[in-house]
């Protein structure tokens, strides 16, 4: 079966030219009477792009009148055919229904003279076609205080248009359509009270493909509310918020977690049902005490481009998230790929010349960047998170680099505070990166005090002149390089060739995870 690209963008068929009068084909082009509503749009639609039939999420409002007599009317029933016209449907009695009759006329395209017309289709997903089901002579939206929401409709059966002649697929169709009142719920960030000191805990999951995901969130906690932040890579900086009943944490769906390429995201939960789709609902949390541990009771927590259905980013499963005793700190060895948006917010950036440049994160190359200013000498620290090390060892540095044809400079130190006035010892002495090559840079250092929390931290430093270029850093680590059980196994590496962990202990090499390893004697790094 070929699988359709999920994809939010659009790309709307064109319509021809009006006809002289769109009343000669019965479409309603002005707002019937009544009182007008305006609904938040969410569920699914099929489209064009291209040749190619796309499935993407549906966005935007639309406009429904109440009129006498039981009427509703609905402007741009379906989402991708943006044109302003109007469709009638009949409110029960008992005004949980709406149904709208198949055949109104929507649109006209001059081009192939012929209107468009709504109608209920099947999809075939094997051969990528729609055909008109002519048994089905309305679609019906069940009513309720909170929302309207299209009834039986699913990824094989539409709500759609057809040519009127032709009976051609128009490009335009939508299934499990849900609208719900714009002034429910406004796109606000969830805020930590004033007063709520978070802790760090570390969470872990499941990707929906199979991915192990293990990083710092924080954890704040005000009487039976709890609140979660840096969850999600894109929003590192976002909150979300449950309220606790017992054990269990509760998290209302559709909390908007900020915009992501110009579109809100929301947080909710999903569970699988019978039929093996996947259902939007509240994400709930159990809490155990005991250990301080939050695990998943909903099957999945996600993160949503859209709201009442499931249409996702992220999807995390197998979850725990349990208090860090190093309060977020990191112990070695570490190493740090740059791989999402989260792991660069746990560095501090520090702008020490108050310009408009400074380090930036790139999604795309997966690395972090300090670019030039056309006037100021580089004076920016990117430092990292809190690493656990002790006075009397002696730690290897390593990064990687690179500049973009012009030379760039920067220098590392370690110091006891994420400050720039605790750098004062000196890792790695200003170094000179040119050229388009990345190059790797170490340096051999002790940390300068002692410290009963045994937290440290390291500072990369640019300082290129003014008016040069892109200086890029990737793979930063950080190893104890103390006499250890590695030491006595560096004859048979070399001998058996074989990769050993930073413990000494053999790994197989056909599937080792990212990290850094001792392979003939030397260090290597995996990404």
């Amino acid at each position: 079966m070929k699988k359709l690209l999920l994809i939010a963008s659009m790309a709307v068929m064109a319509i021809g030219a009006w006809a002289q009068s769109a009343s000669d084909y019965g479409i309603v082009m002005e707002q019937p009477a009544g009182e007008l509503k305006t609904y938040d749009r969410a569920g699914y639609a099929y489209y064009y792009s291209g040749e190619n039939i796309r499935r993407g999420a549906q966005t935007g409002t639309i406009d429904i009148v109440f009129g006498e007599d039981n009427k509703v009317y609905f402007k741009q029933p379906l989402s991708k055919l943006e044109i302003n016209s109007w469709i009638e449907g009949t409110l029960s009695e008992d005004g949980t229904t709406i149904t709208v009759p198949m055949g109104q006329n929507v649109a006209y395209d001059a081009e192939v003279n012929d209107v468009i017309t709504l109608a209920v289709l099947d999809y075939d997903d094997d051969y990528e076609e729609f055909e008109v089901r002519n048994s089905a002579h309305y679609v019906q939206f069940s009513v309720t205080e909170d929302k309207i929401s299209l009834i039986g409709t699913s990824t094989y059966v539409v709500f759609g248009a057809v040519y009127a002649n032709s009976q051609e697929w128009a490009g335009y169709a939508d299934y499990s359509s849900v609208y719900t009142p714009t002034t429910q719920a406004e796109d606000v960030l969830v805020e930590l009270p004033e007063g709520v000191e978070p802790e760090v805990y570390t969470f872990e999951a499941t990707g929906y493909d199979g991915t192990a995901f293990k990083y710092n969130v924080n954890v704040g906690v005000d009487n039976n509310d709890v609140y979660i932040q840096g969850i999600f890579s894109d929003v590192p900086q976002s909150w979300i918020k449950g309220t606790r009943e017992g054990n269990n944490v509760t998290f209302a769906q559709d909390q908007y977690i900020g915009h992501v390429a110009n579109r809100p995201n929301y947080m909710a939960g999903a569970e699988t049902n019978a039929n093996g789709q996947k259902d939007i609902c509240d994400f709930v949390l159990n809490y155990d005490e005991a250990t301080d541990t939050y695990t998943n009771v909903t099957e999945y927590l996600i993160q949503n481009t859209t709201k009442g259905v499931i249409y996702y980013v992220q999807a995390f499963s197998n979850i725990t998230i349990t208090k860090d005793p190093n309060n977020g700190a990191y112990e070695l060895p570490y190493m740090e790929t740059f791989d999402t948006q989260a792991a660069f917010s746990e560095y501090t950036v520090i702008n020490a010349n108050n310009d408009d440049r400074t380090w930036a994160y790139s999604g795309t190359s997966k690395n972090v960047s300090y670019q030039w200013s056309s006037y100021n000498a580089a004076d920016d620290w990117l430092i990292t998170p809190a690493l656990i090390m002790e006075p009397d060892t002696e730690y290897e540095f390593s990064i990687d680099a690179k500049a973009s044809g012009y030379p760039e400079r920067f220098e590392v130190m370690v110091g006891t505070e994420p400050t720039v006035e605790a750098m004062t010892t000196t890792i790695i002495p200003a170094v000179v990166v040119e050229g388009y090559d990345v190059t790797n840079h170490t340096g051999r250092f002790t940390v300068p005090a002692s410290k009963s929390d045994g937290k440290y931290y390291i500072g990369i430093h640019a300082i290129s002149d003014a008016d040069e270029f892109v200086l890029t850093i990737d793979n930063v680590s950080v190893v104890a390089t103390a006499p250890s059980a590695i030491d006595e196994i560096n004859v048979e590496r070399v001998q058996d060739n074989n990769y050993y962990d930073l413990m000494g202990r053999k790994m197989n090499s056909n599937s080792l995870p990212a990290g850094i390893y001792i392979h003939n004697g030397k260090k290597i790094i995996v990404r």
